[in-house]
């Protein structure tokens, strides 16, 4: 696992040591859910939306939104893999996925990893999402 630099020092803002993860790690390496062996990207993307159910707890039949965020340093083909995992996991808790986006919306330069984001949605917020123009940064949606 790679970690960032600092812009204005150069300096490192964190450091994994070789073959070990942090579940839950802040956007500038803050801890998280502490530290283990580094595991597959599958087993990892489960575990993420076993730990983001726990705190939703959506039920059989909700719509859902999963954005996918790189961190900088991890590639877009390991992004879909987690995404791809993700998907599927929620699929077999019978939650419906009606909105994902998978990118890189606020990186930390060099950092490898990524950021799960996941969120219960009625049907107002799926409209909104879905049709309503935005051309922000990193946000675009083109709208009816």
């Amino acid at each position: 696992m790679r970690s960032c630099t600092h812009p204005q020092n150069g300096g490192t803002i964190t450091d994994l040591p070789a073959g070990i993860m942090e579940i839950g790690m802040g956007q500038h390496g803050e801890g998280g859910g502490g530290q283990k062996p580094l595991v597959s990207a599958d087993d990892t993307a489960a575990e993420m939306v076993d730990l983001l159910c726990q705190q939703l707890q959506p039920k059989a039949g909700d719509k859902m939104m999963l954005i996918i965020n790189g961190v900088g340093a991890t590639t877009h083909m390991e992004l879909n893999i987690i995404f791809r995992k993700a998907y599927k996991e929620l699929e077999a808790r019978g939650l419906q996925v009606v909105v994902s986006r998978i990118q890189e919306i606020l990186t930390v330069q060099e950092q490898a990893g990524f950021q799960m984001i996941m969120a219960i949605l009625d049907e107002d917020h799926i409209d909104y999402l879905k049709n309503k123009r935005a051309d922000a940064p990193y946000w675009t949606t083109i709208g009816k």
